[in-house]
């Protein structure tokens, strides 16, 4: 074999590592920058209606509200009862946990796309 293929291999190699160890830190903590680390506004749920437009259940601070988003307004609809919301939520919790399924969401694959999933 000829040294400068193999040398184009391994440049080719590394590049590759560089690319994906980028891509795992950019889905990895990109959020955390972009999300402000908590916040007091945030999306509990999406619904997308076009591709254009979606509903979403917000919370802001401890009230929820029901939101119609377009790509040139947001309305708030409803105000939600934040103790309907909150047993809603811990019951949609405890479905996925009980879910047999979900050891398989434990491997890294599943939890990167996870976080892709929520950082959109």
């Amino acid at each position: 074999m000829d040294f400068d293929l193999i040398f184009s291999l391994m440049e080719t190699f590394l590049a590759l590592a560089a690319v994906l160890a980028l891509a795992y830190f950019v889905l990895r903590f990109g959020k955390r920058v972009t999300d402000g680390g908590g916040g007091y506004v945030k999306i509990v749920e999406k619904t997308p209606l076009t591709s254009q437009s979606f509903l979403a259940v917000i919370k802001v601070g401890e009230d929820y509200h029901l939101a119609s988003v377009t790509s040139g307004e947001v309305k708030i609809l409803k105000d939600l009862d934040r103790q309907e919301m909150e047993a809603s939520l811990e019951a949609r919790r405890r479905q996925l946990s009980e879910n047999p399924l979900a050891k398989v969401l434990e491997n890294p694959v599943a939890k990167l796309l996870k976080m892709r999933k929520d950082s959109e």
